[in-house]
């Protein structure tokens, strides 16, 4: 009879064999005559994981830990698992465990870099993008890794590194396809359009009909203006397989003024599974709006359930924008504002749509309404961003439009916007998209060099597509922001009570901001309540009659804050001397916290951090530190550095 180690070797021969249900039965004998035996239990999560039965691998390396904390390979092992199953904390704090014990442990390292770069968020980049160094260190050749670490740079903004890392990745597979493919989209964002494309060709050569490379070809080639065979290289990779090229082809068809062909496109993807069906209802609602055909548009969306979906109503939000979009442009403010009373969502077409409407509403009860100007003259240079509306909500596309302000104020171009939130609240004036500019593309970092002066290369008559933000907010520019950024006085009514209210009860207003909400889902920084606690116990003592504001979007997490009796625009509301703005609320919070003595912001949100640039009241700024767990002075504005 043999020993349990030469039974244990013999189960570790059968896996190795793929005879998963011969280690079962044999690891199960182990277990029967050593229960104890962590090994035999790390063969059967090892085989559970192959079968894939994820749930009963993560019981079995669990008890092989409880037996034998310190198996490296284990926990790496239950990291996979966990992964696997979407727990991405708890994946990563199993591979860092690994690591802890087995710092040379290749499969960990790789295993934390792999899943903080495609299941992380904001967060956890540059942390995968460490990872991936490690592996290099200890595998200098591994043309894989420098593939991965070039892609969790470019997710973390050092497109410059990302692109040489995929040249290294190059270097070792001269036929990596990916890796031409990723180099590509770096290049595209640097703006060197014609290497790109060089790329996206050589990168089809090796796989012809590569769905993914076929789609990043289009999206430079849309950029270089080759609009007709942006077109076709979209259809290409929606033929194989890549849904999500629909709406992207719907565009192009659309700056090609084949509006039919676009809403066939759009109406295939709200019936294609994969496909960005939020996309296509936002893209085919702004069609029909164009088209005048507002009735057809509601009573379609009103109807039009997602039936490959488990909930074909899953996207029911985004189709009630659509009706109250076309309610909206046929003039019937009211009606607008109705659908969308009482409705919740995250969508940055929601947002506006609603927004708008309810700031339209106002104006109308006052008999008045805000007339944008058109063009005088469109054959001037100027530049456009017809993405404005569409991606992100209030302050994304704010700091947005002060970048896009700057670029067109440096060089001479008129800008051109769509109706935007900011465009109704503040005191701005620039007229309507003319219309037959040219895309341009992954524009962010081209423009921070421009209006900074990194680079002299302008380019005038474009559509500057999002996402877009400055990298840096130099302290020249504040006083010119900050003009252009004023609530139109039609809004000061809604507005200014709240902060009367709060300098009714004290003569130091200090807010803070606390966001939850989606920064949960996508991985940002989150901002504990307990650092800001720690600091307002400092700081509370030495300020004259403070009274202290909490704007949230996670109403629980003012409890935290009780021994400094916090207030929030609810609290005020109840006590009849405010009144909140319907749907609006946002903008009551926005004013305390652009007019606050003490302000603190959170953690990554641009909310905050836009409140801070347009604050002329403060003392005093602060920050997250999240690496250091505390509360830190910061400056909004930075002094220019003395180089471009």
């Amino acid at each position: 009879m043999p020993t349990v180690a030469e039974a244990l070797q013999i189960t570790l021969e059968l896996y190795r064999a793929g005879r998963l249900e011969d280690v079962r039965t044999l690891a199960l004998r182990i277990l029967e005559a050593e229960p104890r035996t962590a090994a035999a239990l790390h063969l059967l999560g090892l085989a559970d994981r192959r079968q894939g039965r994820l749930q009963e691998a993560a019981q079995h390396f669990r008890a092989a830990l409880a037996i034998a904390p310190d198996m490296a390979d284990v926990r790496c092992n239950l990291g996979s698992v966990l992964a696997a199953l979407g727990q991405v904390d708890a994946a990563a704090a199993s591979q860092r465990r690994a690591l802890a014990l087995d710092p040379a442990l290749e499969a960990a390292h790789q295993g934390l870099a792999g899943l903080l770069a495609s299941r992380g968020g904001p967060r956890d980049w540059a942390t995968a993008a460490a990872s991936f160094r490690r592996i290099l260190r200890l595998q200098p050749d591994r043309a894989d890794i420098f593939h991965d670490l070039g892609i969790a740079l470019r997710q973390d903004g050092a497109v410059e590194l990302a692109v040489a890392s995929q040249r290294n990745a190059l270097a070792h597979a001269p036929g990596f396809a990916a890796a031409l493919g990723n180099l590509g989209n770096g290049l595209v964002e640097l703006g060197r359009l014609d290497e790109a494309l060089v790329c996206f060709r050589r990168s089809l050569a090796v796989e012809p009909e590569q769905a993914a490379a076929l789609y990043n070809q289009a999206n430079a080639q849309y950029a270089a203006g080759q609009a007709e065979a942006a077109a076709e290289s979209y259809a290409r990779a929606a033929r194989n397989g890549l849904a999500q090229a629909l709406t992207r082809l719907a565009d192009v068809l659309t700056a090609l003024k084949r509006e039919a062909d676009a809403e066939a496109v759009l109406r295939l993807a709200l019936t294609t599974a994969g496909a960005d069906i939020p996309g296509a209802i936002d893209m085919l609602s702004a069609l029909m709006a164009r088209q005048g055909r507002h009735e057809e548009a509601r009573r379609f969306f009103a109807g039009y359930r997602c039936a490959h979906m488990p909930d074909p109503d899953v996207f029911r939000v985004d189709c009630l924008t659509a009706v109250a979009e076309n309610w909206l442009t046929a003039g019937e403010v009211d009606r607008a504002v109705e659908v969308l009373a009482g409705v919740h969502g995250h969508g940055s077409r929601f947002f506006t749509v609603k927004s708008i409407a309810g700031l339209q509403q106002v104006l109308a009860r006052q008999g008045r309404r805000l007339e944008r100007p058109v063009n005088p003259d469109p054959s001037q240079p100027r530049i456009c961003s017809s993405t404005l509306a569409t991606h992100g909500r209030f302050a994304h596309n704010v700091l947005e439009y002060v970048l896009l302000r700057l670029y067109a104020e440096k060089f001479g171009y008129r800008l051109e916007t769509p109706d935007w939130v900011g465009g109704y609240y503040f005191e701005l004036d620039e007229p309507k998209p003319s219309g037959g500019l040219k895309p341009m593309h992954f524009a962010r970092r081209i423009l921070n060099d421009l209006v900074t002066g990194r680079r002299d290369d302008p380019r005038a008559d474009v559509d500057i597509l999002s996402p877009l933000f400055l990298f840096e907010h130099r302290e020249e520019w504040r006083t010119r922001v900050q003009s252009w950024l004023r609530p139109r006085p039609e809004w000061l009514p809604y507005v200014d009570p709240v902060m009367q209210a709060l300098k009714a009860r004290g003569n130091t207003v200090v807010a803070l901001h606390i966001r939850r909400g989606d920064f949960v889902w996508f991985r940002y920084t989150i901002t504990e309540t307990s650092w800001y606690v720690d600091w307002l116990k400092a700081l509370w003592p030495t300020l004259d009659q403070p009274v202290l504001y909490i704007a949230t979007d996670d109403p629980a997490t003012i409890a935290d804050f009780a021994e400094f009796a916090p207030v929030s625009l609810d609290d005020l509301a109840k006590d009849g001397v405010v009144q909140p703005w319907q749907g609006l609320e946002f903008l009551q919070d926005f004013h305390v916290l652009m007019n606050a003595d003490v302000l603190g912001v959170s953690a990554q949100s641009g909310y905050s951090q836009l409140a801070a640039l347009l604050n002329r009241n403060a003392c005093l700024f602060v920050e997250p530190d999240a690496a250091a767990q505390r509360i830190r002075p910061y400056s909004p504005w930075t002094a220019s550095s003395k180089t471009p």
